[in-house]
């Protein structure tokens, strides 16, 4: 007897007009048994298929949000009383809207070698209104074990806290990331690509190379460049939630099934195979500290006030400084590169002084 997914490619493959012979040729077995299993479904489809019911259903969802998934759709009408297989209902499915695009093609690698990073974002229903969601998305390369959260943006503040929780879900952290040129990474892209600093002061203190491929080639990330969608049509597309945090909790709920499904790809299912690659992972002692990040704008007498002091800066007035307190230790970041770093206890000149300083026009 036929797995259900080959009886699923025997359908589709005489759907596409491919002949018994071809088909026999293409999946490796007897031109009889295709030609059996075809009878037999012919047979089925003459008598009242378990999915008539349901077929106007399908077609209104598919209408509304043309890119959602069978196993979105099994869901949903298995809560309204249907008890047959997924197989019918992926050949109906198939049968009324255009094949699937080619997927981006992925290249393996070790255990424990690399992670994939990206951004997405996808719109859903909140509250009753349609709203635009962001979030982020980690995948292990050898097992495709998968992490995403939901953000409020794409700061490098945002893209650091993600890391954390990402590895902590993982339990540890790969040898190298891959990335595109999120801005958060890569600074300026010329004969040789500028790192924005503040990540890779992150990288170091995790001991992971960064790597960001080529501009306008997403096919050296494919293996998130393909859970990206693969989240937003699972916890976003065709949803409804009543508040952000109902969303939150159905992702953290459904990121166990998606890590607990048969991969397309592998053949094997992810979670099992993250039991092989997390010995590789190098473990994690403490976590990078992510610290409030405050603005001011640089002074006149290339001055940034903080908390009544008036510190100096190689800047220029008007230009915006970020500012981090680490226990004691101040610092001022010019467009991520660290400009000033100072104890808070060292003597500066107070706001009063500042401000008598400009009066004098010193």
């Amino acid at each position: 007897m036929l797995e259900e997914k080959m009886v699923f490619e025997i359908q589709i493959f005489h759907s596409e007009g491919l002949s018994i012979s071809a088909i026999a040729r293409r999946l490796g077995i007897a031109p009889n048994t295709v030609k059996k299993y075809l009878t037999k479904e012919r047979c089925q489809m003459e008598k009242h298929s378990k999915l008539d019911p349901f077929k106007s259903y399908i077609i209104s969802r598919l209408n509304e949000y043309p890119e959602i998934t069978s196993v979105v759709l099994l869901k949903e009408i298995n809560a309204r009383g249907y008890t047959g297989k997924i197989t019918t209902l992926r050949v109906f499915v198939h049968s009324i809207r255009p094949p699937e695009p080619v997927t981006i093609g992925r290249f393996e690698t070790e255990a424990g070698q690399q992670f994939q990073v990206d951004w997405g974002e996808g719109k859903t229903i909140i509250g009753g209104h349609e709203t635009k969601i962001k979030f982020f998305v980690m995948v292990l390369g050898y097992s495709r074990m998968l992490y995403a959260e939901i953000v409020e943006d794409e700061t490098l503040q945002t893209l650091l806290a993600a890391h954390n929780r990402a590895f902590e879900y993982f339990g540890g952290v790969c040898l190298e990331g891959l990335y595109d040129n999120m801005k958060t990474v890569v600074k300026k892209i010329e004969k040789h690509k500028i790192y924005n600093e503040r990540f890779m002061d992150f990288a170091n203190f995790y001991g992971f190379k960064v790597i960001a491929h080529r501009p306008y080639n997403p096919q050296a990330k494919g293996k998130v460049e393909r859970m990206v969608p693969y989240v937003r049509q699972n916890v976003l597309y065709a949803k409804s939630y009543d508040s952000i945090e109902e969303l939150k909790s159905y992702l953290s709920e459904w990121l166990v099934e998606a890590n607990n499904r048969l991969h397309s790809q592998l053949k094997e299912i992810p979670s099992s195979r993250f039991e092989k690659e997390k010995a590789f992972l190098r473990k994690i002692e403490r976590f990078y500290p992510i610290r409030k990040v405050e603005t001011r704008v640089v002074r006149e007498g290339n001055r940034v006030v903080y908390r009544n002091r008036a510190y100096e800066v190689p800047a220029k007035v008007g230009q915006k400084v970020n500012i981090s307190k680490d226990g004691n230790m101040l610092r001022i970041y010019l467009e991520d590169k660290i400009v000033l770093e100072s104890p808070l206890d060292v003597e500066v000149r107070s706001l009063n002084e500042y401000e008598k300083f400009l009066g004098e026009g010193i």
